[in-house]
């Protein structure tokens, strides 16, 4: 596991000194600068926010940067001559998910009122095929249509676990917000995939034939996966994933669903990863700033994300090089780069990012399972369509072009396991909690969940299905029930 997946052993000892290098470095005004000594930016205070979730670290740091937050995004949206910093989409969109960043502090004072604010922004200024990178311009940005999607995506399972008709801080209520959030999921999502090109990749500019840009399908793919992965209010998607036209600039128009756009754009960054594996990769579009994405992070989250095995080799030389970032003197990564490392939020987001969805991964798929060396594609799991516990110890379940439900029996333990974490809370339970409801140590949860996805994996014919997935669970890990598709 160590050579396959370099600094995994490390990361939470490493997340907590980084979380507590940024406490300490805390502007006066509640938030961050790119370096630990820049000016505090909406950006990189969103930055650090899923850092210290990382860490498990809430409290009175978070409501700090929320207030932040609250204050900044209509401030720093003003055209400069009015005291703003430009009228750029990635103030809304960066802004939005910091404030989803930790979502047990929705109910904080000003932080639904703030969200409520980007959503009309966002509705304000969209272009026909997503968001501009400012305002003023007419092409879409890619960069920042999916960074907008995502954060919707986030506020529209937000306000599905609040619940209807909830009135919020401000006066605002869940069940309007939320009907003005989905028309712009959608019209984001339909901005990406006219975007998206033959080869399961998106280009670096919109609309004129450039290269691919793994960094952009990186961004693209988290967005995608975001919107068909929510799920609604009683467990139901909250996305209707059915064939629909991608692409359109670039060659013929295909017809995919979500969740097949993820998995294709996944295999492409793997088979291309000595494209992105050890770069940095420049976006020109960005305007006001030289920016730069952290390609060797986000290229592996993302893959990881459309079903990748953290340990595949084909990612082993970007967790090298993330591992080698590491910085103990600064307690930060850096970023790598010609001009010499420099510890960075930037740094520390992308690879944090990185590795806890490697953590998630591994959970979800069985830390003992053996890596496979071999495989040319992402293997794609299958969505279960329904799972529910069933007479005796067994489990129910069906999935997609099933001839029916199939029964699944369980040995004591693993049945205990299922009905425990089926009876747990929507978010599911926290890996000790687990632990103590079984009577066993918290080492062994990993090795029962595994156990139990195996037996409803082999139940179904080895279909690559699991009935638990990896969760975080107020800042720890945990395990969540695979909540039912409704067919149709």
């Amino acid at each position: 596991m160590g050579k396959a997946c370099a600094g995994l052993s490390a990361f939470q000892a490493r997340v907590g000194e980084a979380a507590r290098t940024l406490l300490h470095h805390q502007g006066y005004d509640g938030g961050w600068g790119l370096t630990l000594t820049s000016v505090s930016s909406i950006v990189n205070a969103s930055e650090v926010l899923p850092i210290l979730r990382a860490a498990g670290i809430a409290g009175q740091p978070v409501r700090q940067a929320l207030d932040f937050l609250t204050e900044a995004i209509p401030e720093h949206c003003k055209p400069r001559h009015k005291g703003g910093r430009g009228e750029h989409s990635r103030f809304v969109a960066f802004g939005l998910t910091g404030l989803l960043s930790h979502p047990r502090f929705f109910h904080h004072v000003g932080v639904a009122e703030a969200a409520s604010w980007c959503v009309d922004w966002l509705d304000d200024h969209r272009v026909e095929h997503g968001w501009p990178e400012a305002l003023g311009l007419d092409d879409t940005s890619l960069h920042q249509t999916a960074l907008a999607v995502n954060g919707l995506a986030q506020l529209r399972d937000t306000l599905h676990e609040l619940g209807p008709d909830l009135v919020l801080s401000g006066g605002v209520n869940t069940t309007s917000l939320l009907e003005r959030v989905e028309p712009l999921i959608e019209h984001g999502v339909h901005g990406v995939l006219y975007h998206r090109r033959s080869s399961g990749a998106w280009g670096w500019r919109t609309y004129v034939d450039t290269d691919p840009s793994p960094s952009k399908t990186a961004l693209c793919l988290l967005a995608l996966s975001a919107v068909v992965s929510g799920r609604g209010p009683g467990g139901e998607p909250a996305y209707r994933d059915v064939p629909r036209d991608t692409g359109g600039v670039h060659g013929p128009v295909q017809r995919k669903r979500l969740s097949e756009a993820v998995v294709e754009a996944g295999q492409w960054l793997v088979r291309n990863h000595h494209r992105w594996e050890t770069f940095v990769e420049d976006d020109k579009d960005v305007q006001g700033t030289a920016w730069e994405h952290m390609a060797y992070a986000l290229c592996t989250q993302a893959a990881i994300r459309s079903g990748a095995d953290p340990r595949d080799p084909r990612l082993s030389t970007a967790w090298r090089l993330m591992n080698d970032l590491w910085a103990p003197e600064a307690g930060m990564w850096n970023e790598p780069g010609a001009s010499g490392k420099r510890a960075t939020i930037r740094a520390a987001y992308y690879t944090v990012a990185a590795y806890q969805e490697a953590l998630d991964r591994l959970a979800r798929i069985g830390i003992g399972e053996e890596a496979g060396t071999g495989d040319d594609e992402v293997a794609v799991e299958v969505p279960l369509l329904r799972a529910e516990i069933g007479d005796g110890q067994t489990v129910r379940l069906s999935i997609r072009d099933s001839a029916g439900p199939v029964t699944c029996e369980l040995s004591e333990r693993l049945f205990d396991l299922a009905k425990v974490v089926h009876d747990g809370p929507g978010e599911g339970l926290a890996t000790k909690q687990i632990a103590q409801a079984l009577f066993v140590a918290p080492s062994s949860v990993a090795k029962y969940v595994q156990r139990l996805n195996k037996a409803v994996s082999d139940a179904l014919g080895g279909a690559p299905v699991r009935l638990l997935l990896a969760s975080t669970v107020n800042g720890a890990s945990g395990y969540a029930w695979a909540r039912s598709e409704e067919i149709g």
